[in-house]
């Protein structure tokens, strides 16, 4: 998803890279969420052990769409028709379906964010993809971190992103 909104001219956020100041993680992504354009809220990881945290975070999302002029969310999830099984509420809204694959991911962030004809490539966006997770095992032994879901490693992978992306010429870099 990362390697899909850089190549589109966009910026990746994460809760993670706004660091705790003592107003607790929901205050943050709530923040976060309210000044971003376009939040995306991928349900296909509600799984077992059952984690609720992004249909409460698409709830917020809802929730701003409404009190916040223009923004935006987006919908994604790996299967057809388990929303209306999951989140009945949500009949009549159409998700992104990635298949629960990279390619997949990477064609719903295209068709939700892109423009159509000026969208890069997806073999161009999935080689960036690819290198990047080729990397992860050397920025997290860099930053001493057994996953991905650190603010610092979270930077690096946006920053290696940028980076691919400028010297695919994919954007300015």
């Amino acid at each position: 998803m990362i390697s899909a909104i850089v190549t589109l001219g966009r910026t990746p956020r994460c809760v993670l890279e706004v660091p705790e100041q003592g107003d607790g993680r929901l205050a943050r992504l709530f923040n976060l969420m309210r000044s971003c354009p376009v939040s995306l809220h991928d349900l296909s990881r509600v799984s077992l052990p059952v984690r609720f945290n992004m249909p409460f975070e698409l709830g917020i999302a809802f929730a701003l769409r409404r009190i916040v002029t223009g923004h935006k969310s987006v919908l994604l999830e790996a299967k057809r028709h388990r929303l209306q099984r999951t989140l009945s509420d949500l009949n009549g809204f159409d998700p992104g379906i990635h298949g629960a694959t990279s390619i997949g991911m990477i064609s719903c962030v295209l068709s939700s964010l892109g423009k159509p004809g000026r969208n890069p490539e997806l073999r161009q966006i999935e080689g960036i993809r690819r290198k990047i997770w080729k990397a992860v095992p050397a920025i997290k032994l860099n930053h001493g971190r057994a996953a991905i879901y650190s603010r610092a490693v979270f930077k690096e992978i946006v920053q290696a992103a940028i980076l691919l992306a400028g010297k695919e010429n994919l954007i300015a870099g």
